[in-house]
């Protein structure tokens, strides 16, 4: 018991310390009682934790996944935490009472996904000390390859330092081999969580393993510092001879003991004497099924071209290179997952938007389909220039309507009248059935160009449920977006 002088003295400092002060005066007096009191707990138990909070912003899912597992590790620990991705989230939701634990990936040259450029620019708009008290870390994914290495995780450190939010442990930025490296930062992070409200260490366990959805590939053949040997198979341009373009299927025969799953990319290496300096690998969708094309990658590849300043013709520099392989070549290249485009359950039906190459993956997703007999249908929407020369694999679409494991398809074919007609004109027409097959549980994919085709699709699936379920604008964004985070708007975009 204390005396009146002590208790009046304890109830002024308490008076005069915030809620993280209380937490370490906590941990301090369990560290002046240690084992004075065997009925009085030394484990971290006997400490007030905060809510903690793990934010993620990914483009393929290893973000995701990797939340996941520190979710799971910072649990184990006793602390009450939720997981969230950060495409909603406005810097006025963060709770400074909370400890936040960011996880982001960087795509392209530097920029943050897609799915997070809205909460970036709301970081960038948000006054100077709004986020004053919060204890956060960050974590960067990326490519070491790129000249800007995981820039989205710096910006995002740099930012909330500018708004008060103060780093309990430094940054800490994963190259491609992240998924090796990744538990060690787990332990750690839990370690500095603990420190940081003075509770006991000691009892911090290893991050168990993430959830089976969400398995990371390591080793040989997974990222671009292991890659494997193929050999090609045969290589053909599917564009007739009118076309303006030129589109490759290229077949690819391996040996080596990796795996695949329909949404997954392959990173191109390209050898020493064609890249120019550029040492960046090129990733390019699967078209094939990792069940019915066994020992087989297939990819479909456009001949990227531009205008050099003298008017010549300029050419992508891997593109070209694809498009210049004989059968019988050697290749390097290695599997780069895509957690954020799997291919939904044999009883869901699905919606499959994919203009040019962006039919890839559905190519993968229909032979899947059809080689488990899965039960769910199949909708796809396909769009290029001319149906006469531009219609990629058409022969095999045809057969899949047929044999009725392709139920509905939906063509738009931009130049073959005097007014352009894309996909997202298709889907306007469409618009009753298409929402009736999403009430019914129906996923919708889109796969090809980011600006401008991903975002006019989007716009009008809002445009399109505003309508058809008398919403308003802001109401049917709303929509589109929970179709977004409930996983049943998946997007492949480049």
């Amino acid at each position: 018991m204390l005396i009146k002088n002590q208790q009046k003295l304890l109830e002024q400092l308490l008076g005069s310390v915030s809620h993280e002060q209380k937490i370490w005066l906590a941990g301090y007096m369990q560290g002046q009682i240690g084992d004075f009191d065997a009925n009085v707990s030394t484990g971290i138990s006997s400490i007030e934790k905060p809510p903690a909070m793990i934010y993620f912003a990914t483009e393929t899912g290893n973000s995701k996944g990797l939340s996941l597992q520190m979710m799971k590790a910072i649990k184990a620990a006793g602390y009450k935490v939720k997981t969230s991705a950060v495409s909603r989230l406005k810097v006025k939701d963060i709770n400074p009472d909370t400890i936040a634990i960011f996880i982001v990936s960087t795509h392209g040259e530097g920029d943050p996904p897609e799915s997070a450029l809205p909460f970036f620019e709301d970081l960038q708009n948000a006054s100077d000390g709004q986020l004053s008290g919060l204890n956060y870390a960050v974590a960067g994914l990326g490519d070491s390859s790129y000249e800007i290495f995981c820039g989205a995780a710096v910006r995002l450190d740099k930012e909330l330092q500018r708004l008060g939010a103060k780093p309990f442990q430094a940054p800490l930025l994963f190259d491609v081999d992240y998924a090796s490296h990744a538990p060690a930062w787990v332990d750690q992070t839990v370690k500095s969580t603990n420190e940081l409200i003075g509770a006991n260490t000691s009892s911090a366990e290893t991050a168990p393993s993430p959830d089976e959805e969400f398995i990371v590939r390591a080793g040989k053949g997974y990222t671009r510092l292991e890659p494997v040997k193929g050999t090609i198979k045969h290589i053909v341009n599917l564009n007739d001879v009118d076309s303006t373009k030129q589109t490759f299927h290229i077949e690819i025969e391996y040996e080596e003991d990796i795996v695949y799953t329909c949404g997954d990319a392959v990173g191109i290496i390209l050898p020493s004497e064609q890249n120019n300096g550029d040492n960046t690998p090129r990733l390019y969708s699967i078209s094939s099924s990792p069940s019915y094309h066994e020992n087989e990658i297939h990819l479909t590849v456009a001949l990227a071209t531009h205008k050099n300043e003298d008017g010549s013709t300029g050419y992508g520099i891997c593109s070209k290179y694809l498009a210049g392989l004989q059968e019988g070549d050697e290749i390097e290249f290695y599997i780069h997952q895509n957690q954020n485009f799997n291919l939904a359950p044999d009883d869901k039906d699905i919606i499959m938007i994919g203009p040019g190459t962006g039919i890839a993956p559905f190519r993968s997703f229909i032979y899947e389909r059809s080689e488990r007999g899965a039960s769910g249908r199949n909708w796809l929407f396909f769009g290029d220039q001319h149906m006469h020369c531009d219609f990629l694999y058409q022969t095999e679409w045809q057969e899949h309507l047929a044999t009725e494991t392709l139920h509905k398809i939906d063509l738009a074919f931009s130049r073959d009248q005097s007014h352009k007609v894309y996909v997202q004109d298709r889907l306007r027409e469409k618009a009753k059935d298409v929402v009736e097959w999403i009430d019914n549980g129906a996923i919708l994919y889109l796969c090809g160009a980011r600006d401008p085709m991903s975002k006019d699709v989007s716009q009008t699936l809002v445009d399109i449920f505003a309508e058809q379920k008398s919403l308003s604008a802001e109401e049917a964004a709303d929509f589109v977006a929970d179709l977004e985070e409930n996983d049943r708007y998946l997007k492949d975009v480049y």
